[in-house]
């Protein structure tokens, strides 16, 4: 198809098919938790499935779901992941000054829960492919859609649909969360910690029947705050960062506690090594256990979630073609940036051994707020962004 022709299909974006496809979306309450995403991945199913692609349910709980989808090419050249997440965070303590789940518009913005994170980016996503379906654009390698359960949680869809569907070989995966469509090209690992101390209960007064699990985690917590653990500060993302963000302990105040348990937050950047640093945490409780003075000290360690950091290379050709392609809609060279949250890419990344990008139409500062909005124009630009970068990878 002759580059006049890509010029023309561009024209064609409707902004009202975006904007009634994202609308639709946010009136699934696909809040997670708990999650119930199944009946928002039968719609999508069903939209890509009229538009004439393979769709697959992946099925995960009788309330949950992910859907994967595929626009068929020739199997001359590697295809393209495109991905985003149907589950959206909980509406929060501060009142919403509309409804969170209508999709309303107004102002140039569409309003709701998950408009920004992520179901802007999702919807631009399946325009885009069902454009490139309807045009009958003859594609060298298949354009995959997947939309994923479980991202604000564990990454439950993404990790489903990686090793449970053929996904490769891919030349590059597109992850549409919110980034004003600027590019994101590097995000931190993350590796979730739960440590628990184990005592014996008795009551205030035969203390001496006790073993206090409060008392077994204080020293073990004290250490940890002062771990050094070793890194190389990273261009996009910074240093490595932990925090202890949470614990609980005890059933009365009367009563000898025997079960303490706290959950700590771990970011790592490229170059560290989660299991190594695991052992040095499972060998710094070890000492602790040894030297604290408690008697019948025990305590246990687990890895409750686990995501490698990822970084795709300044110089990726992938990446500079897709820079091109931004450049060439939006008007402006994006530099790349760097993210301290994690997304699905930690599934599909590591899975496909493909360079990725973040790149989508939600506005970052919307994420997780109340009355959140996405813009609609951002949401066009971002069709456009994927359209064309489909027919310049794959066509």
């Amino acid at each position: 198809m002759a580059e006049q022709t890509y010029a023309h299909l561009l024209q064609q974006v409707d902004q009202a098919e975006v904007v009634d496809l994202c609308s639709e979306l946010i009136r699934f309450k696909s809040v997670n938790p708990p999650g119930n995403e199944r009946e928002i991945a039968e719609y999508v199913a069903r939209v890509m499935h009229d538009a004439g692609l393979e769709t697959e349910l992946v099925s995960h709980a009788p309330d949950r779901a992910s859907v994967a989808g595929r626009l068929k090419g020739s199997g001359k050249v590697p295809g393209l992941l495109y991905t985003g997440h149907l589950d959206v965070v909980p509406l929060g303590e501060a009142p919403w000054s509309f409804d969170a789940f209508a999709g309303k518009v107004e102002g140039g913005r569409i309003l709701g829960r998950g408009a920004s994170d992520m179901k802007a980016g999702d919807a631009a996503m399946i325009v885009a492919a069902k454009m490139l379906a309807a045009a009958k654009v003859p594609l060298k390698g298949d354009l995959i859609l997947g939309f994923t359960a479980g991202e604000e949680t564990d990454f439950l869809g993404a990790h489903a649909i990686a090793n449970g569907w053929h996904l490769g070989p891919v030349q590059g995966i597109f992850i549409s969360e919110p980034t004003d469509n600027e590019v994101t090209v590097a995000e931190k690992g993350l590796m979730w910690l739960e440590i628990a101390t184990h005592g014996k209960t008795a009551h205030i007064s035969q203390i001496q029947h006790g073993r206090n699990a409060i008392m077994m985690m204080l020293p073990i917590l004290t250490a940890l705050d002062k771990m050094p653990v070793a890194y190389q500060e990273n261009k996009l993302l910074g240093g490595y960062v932990r925090s202890i963000n949470t614990i609980h302990a005890g059933l009365k105040t009367n009563t000898i506690p025997d079960h303490c348990v706290a959950q700590v937050d771990m970011r790592t950047v490229p170059g560290q090594d989660h299991d190594a640093i695991l052992q040095q945490i499972q060998e710094l409780i070890d000492d602790v256990g040894k030297s604290c003075g408690l008697p019948d000290f025990r305590a246990s360690l687990k890895v409750i979630h686990n995501g490698p950091p990822l970084e795709t290379a300044s110089n990726d050709p992938m990446l500079v073609r897709f820079l091109d392609v931004v450049a060439e809609v939006t008007g402006k060279r994006p530099a790349v940036k760097g993210a301290g949250y994690g997304t699905d890419g930690k599934a599909f990344v590591p899975k496909l051994k493909a360079p990725y990008v973040i790149c989508g139409p939600g506005n970052p500062t919307q994420n997780h707020q109340t009355d959140e909005w996405a813009d609609v124009a951002k949401m066009v630009e971002s069709v456009k962004i994927y359209l064309l970068t489909a027919t310049r990878f794959l066509a």
